[in-house]
């Protein structure tokens, strides 16, 4: 799987396993890729995300811009794949502006739907990942449309 960033002039590719080239977190709750009973997944996740990359090829981004969706999603996979992310690789992998990603990180720490933690070992960075709530809401979410009649 690949993943577009970029405008139309300066596209480039990454593969999906680097896309946000995350951290491993230990030091919390590791969710099973697809937590039992559920359809949601990291595979599932990354698909979405593939597919709204891919939708830039063909319309202007602006027609579709959600960067909180994009964070959410990114962070939801992330959590799935037991990893945490920067804010600057998180900005990346949103394909937003780092400034966009921390506005819209400021908003979903206020709804309890990340978090951040300071890095012990690196003062100047910050650790964004997606609270159980998040996970959770994300989780049931993607159930919801994953069901024969609201296929995406």
């Amino acid at each position: 799987m690949q993943r577009q960033f970029g405008d139309d002039e300066d596209r480039f590719l990454l593969p999906a396993s680097r896309m946000a080239t995350a951290r491993p977190f230990h030091g919390g709750t590791e969710y099973d890729p697809q937590p039992e009973g559920s359809r949601a997944s990291a595979t599932l996740v990354r698909s979405i995300i593939n597919a709204r990359a891919a939708r830039r090829r063909f319309f202007d981004e602006q027609l579709f811009s959600d960067p909180a969706w994009d964070i959410l999603l990114e962070l939801f996979a992330l959590k799935c794949e037991g990893s945490r992310v920067s804010v600057s690789k998180l900005s990346v992998a949103a394909n937003i502006p780092c400034t966009t990603a921390l506005r819209w990180l400021d908003k979903l720490e206020a709804d309890s739907l990340a978090v951040r933690t300071n890095d012990p070992s690196d003062g100047r960075r910050v650790w964004i990942e997606l609270s159980d709530l998040g996970f959770d809401k994300v989780a049931r979410f993607l159930d919801q449309i994953s069901t024969p009649e609201l296929a995406i």
